[in-house]
């Protein structure tokens, strides 16, 4: 078993919620560019998605993995984008990361 637990601290990491729109979708008031995300659908089953700076996450393309699983890394999609306060969803990514009407935990680092 594992047990994790997160908090809101100011200008270093924000733990929230969004509801999935199935196109662009911005989460702000992070303070700066997302470095590391985690994010859960919670209304629904789902893997776990982490994206971080050590594996690029950039405007484009970018590695993610599930730490749910033990799969290799998934390689070539633009599921995330940082921003200068926080980070978007974009339209490509699947159910699992922006169904319209989704509901979305997520924890993010800056």
């Amino acid at each position: 078993y594992a047990a994790f637990l997160f908090a809101t601290l100011e200008g270093i990491s924000k733990v929230g919620t969004y509801t999935g729109t199935g196109n662009d979708l911005n989460v702000t008031d992070l303070g700066a560019a997302a470095r590391f995300v985690l994010i859960k659908r919670t209304d629904n089953t789902g893997d776990w998605y982490v994206f971080d700076s050590l594996r690029g996450i950039v405007a484009g393309n970018e590695d993610t993995f599930l730490l749910n699983t033990d799969d290799a890394l998934i390689s070539g999609n633009d599921y995330i984008d940082p921003h200068s306060s926080g980070f978007t969803i974009t339209s490509s990514a699947p159910d699992a990361l922006n169904a319209s009407g989704g509901k979305y935990l997520y924890l993010a680092f800056a």
